[in-house]
C-alpha cells in the first residue's frame, strides 16, 4: 500500500513538471507569439516536446497500472528468438547515427514468450545503452546458447558511463534515478526498468547487471 501511494506521488509529481512548462509556454504565445515569429517557433517546439515527453510516460504508467491489476496481457508463443533479435537490433541501427551498435554471435534459439514484450525488453536496455553512451560509443549485443540448448544468455554491453556498485540494487524500482540532473540531459522516466523486470518475471528470465 505505501509503495502505491509513492507511486502515485511520483507519477504526479512527473506529469506536473511538463504540465508546468507547456501552461508556461503557452502563456508566453498568448503575450507575444502572435507578433514574434522566434517566439512563436520557440513556443511550439517546448509544448510539442513536453507533451510528447508526457505520451511516453502515460503510457509505460498504463503498463505498470494494468500489470498491478493483473491485466496486462502476455501472449506466448513459440518465438525464434535469434531472428527477433536480429530484426530489432536491424531497426537500431537504422535510426541510430550517434553510435556503432553491433550484434555478435546470435545463435538460435527458440524460446517460449509473447514476442512483443520480448522486444519491448531488448529496446529497454537498448535505449538506456544509447541514452548513456557518449556518442561515438559502441554498443554491442550477443546471444548465446548453452551446450544443452536449455537456455540462452542475451548480453548488452555499452562503454558509457555505468552504474555505481551502491546504485545498482534500486535501478529496478519505479522512478528511481541515479542523478536527477543526469535524467533532465538525456530524458527518461525512471520506469522503462521496471517495466522490464516485469516483462523478465513473466518468461523466466534473469537479469544480471
Amino acid at each position: 500500500f505505501l509503495q502505491q501511494q509513492r507511486f502515485v506521488s511520483d507519477a504526479s509529481h512527473e506529469l506536473r513538471t511538463p504540465l508546468t512548462v507547456i501552461l508556461g509556454y503557452s502563456d508566453m504565445l498568448s503575450r507575444w507569439g502572435r507578433e514574434d515569429r522566434n517566439t512563436l517557433d520557440e513556443g511550439i517546439t517546448a509544448i510539442r516536446s513536453e507533451a510528447e515527453n508526457m505520451q511516453q510516460l502515460i503510457e509505460k504508467l498504463l503498463f505498470l497500472a494494468r500489470a498491478d491489476q493483473k491485466r496486462q496481457a502476455v501472449n506466448k508463443e513459440e518465438v525464434d528468438f535469434a531472428a527477433l533479435l536480429a530484426d530489432t537490433m536491424e531497426k537500431m541501427q537504422t535510426v541510430t547515427t550517434s553510435h556503432e551498435v553491433a550484434l555478435g554471435t546470435n545463435d538460435p534459439a527458440l524460446v517460449n514468450g509473447d514476442p512483443v514484450l520480448l522486444r519491448q525488453l531488448l529496446r529497454v536496455f537498448l535505449e538506456n545503452s544509447l541514452k548513456y553512451t557518449p556518442e561515438g560509443g559502441h554498443i554491442r549485443v550477443s546471444s548465446v546458447g548453452t551446450a544443452d540448448g536449455s537456455r540462452v544468455m542475451v548480453t548488452i554491453a555499452d562503454d558509457g558511463i555505468g552504474i555505481a556498485p551502491e546504485h545498482q540494487p534500486r535501478i529496478f524500482d519505479r522512478f528511481y534515478r541515479v542523478d536527477s540532473s543526469r535524467t533532465k540531459e538525456t530524458g527518461g522516466s525512471g520506469l522503462g526498468l521496471s517495466i522490464a523486470r516485469w516483462i523478465a518475471e513473466r518468461h523466466d528470465i534473469r537479469i544480471s547487471l
